[in-house]
């Protein structure tokens, strides 16, 4: 994970997941593994505050999973707006059924570790996670 999440998230070792490495075993350098960014701009109307983007483009609210937080993500407690932004990402990384039995335990030990200010986790980074819950 980015340097900007605690390196512990409550059984969770950041030191195991590597920043940019490449699943696919591409190029030297070149990643193309899915990287999940955080942004917040303080100038943005209520409840789009947070931009949450993989790959460059917006991370859908799945709120057909979820409907937590009508005023979108928000990350750095456990409250609806990191339910929200953690089946999101689950169900982007996973799949549906995987993110609704998991959400609230990702929203505890991941999301609600996120910076407010900003962050970085790639896939490998959410399969890590996976697998020390032990559902791999």
């Amino acid at each position: 994970m980015s340097r900007d999440v605690p390196s512990e998230t409550k059984g969770f070792d950041a030191e195991d997941a590597t920043p940019g490495r490449s699943s696919t075993g591409g190029e030297v350098g070149v990643s193309t593994e899915t990287v999940y960014r955080g942004r917040r701009d303080p100038t943005a109307p209520v409840g789009k505050e947070l931009e949450v983007t993989v790959d460059g483009e917006s991370l859908a609210k799945r709120y057909d999973l979820l409907s937590a937080s009508p005023s979108g993500f928000e990350t750095g407690y456990n409250g609806s707006g990191p339910a929200q932004l953690a089946v999101a990402m689950l169900a982007h990384a996973f799949d549906d059924e995987f993110a609704c039995e998991h959400y609230q335990r990702f929203k505890r030990e991941v999301v609600s570790e996120l910076s407010e200010e900003g962050w970085t986790l790639t896939k490998q980074d959410l399969e890590t996670w996976r697998e020390v819950i032990g559902d791999a």
